[in-house]
């Protein structure tokens, strides 16, 4: 008995996938610093928006401020007067070593007051910027605190989101996986520019035997979703 054997092609299709588009990056603000909520606008949520969003109480480091800064200022006239005082002490003859040094003593005290001093006023003026908290062109997602709240520092305030860009996400198979960056992206099966932005070399938690893949894409329809194929040329 004779057998015909027939060789028949294999064509190896790309799984397709289904992505959403999305924003590019996901941001949770923190605050920096502790107070009492003055300012914080509901009516701001769900815009792009370039300004401030949350302002917190900022008097007691505003008076504290101009009372540290005052404080610097008559530090430094008292230390001029203590050096020129001590430049004519140390020529009177008859004065001791140590009542010398004594005086040169107390200009030193003087000075590492007044370098504390200067700490204090810096550290006092990054509070006060803390104080407010501003956007650049985000999405102000929502907010997760009220007005008249009072936050500690670490407290999270609100989500935000880059949308510059979107991007689809993509968990791939293992045999897609091999060699994905030189393949073609295919979208809603027609060939695109686009290129695999991030790829993760190990395998998802979620998706187990998957690999999750980043394309960075330029659709502004956020929520949609999208057939994703990759494919060799």
């Amino acid at each position: 008995m004779k057998y015909l054997l027939i060789f028949l092609p294999i064509f190896i299709y790309a799984k397709s996938y289904i992505g959403v588009v999305e924003p590019v990056n996901e941001f949770t603000i923190y605050a920096k610093t502790s107070g009492e909520i003055v300012s914080l606008d509901k009516n701001d949520e769900m815009k792009i928006l370039t300004k401030d969003i949350i302002k917190i109480d900022k008097s007691l480091e505003v008076d504290t401020l101009k009372l540290y800064e005052e404080q610097l200022k008559l530090y430094n006239q008292k230390l001029e007067i203590m050096q020129s005082n001590y430049e004519k002490y140390i020529t009177i003859r008859g004065m001791s070593k140590v009542d010398k040094d004594n005086k040169l003593l107390e200009i030193i005290d003087l000075k590492n007051s007044i370098a504390t001093l200067k700490i204090s006023i810096v550290d006092l003026k990054n509070s006060i910027k803390d104080k407010t908290i501003s956007i650049n062109n985000l999405y102000l997602k929502e907010f997760l605190v009220n007005k008249y709240d009072y936050l500690t520092a670490g407290t999270k305030v609100a989500t935000v989101y880059d949308m510059s860009k979107s991007k689809l996400t993509v968990y791939v198979n293992a045999e897609d996986y091999k060699n994905i960056k030189n393949k073609l992206i295919y979208i809603n099966d027609v060939k695109s520019d686009y290129k695999i932005n991030k790829i993760d070399i190990t395998t998802d938690t979620t998706y187990i035997s998957s690999y999750k893949t980043e394309v960075l894409i330029d659709s502004k329809e956020y929520g949609k979703t999208l057939k994703v194929e990759f494919k060799n040329e």
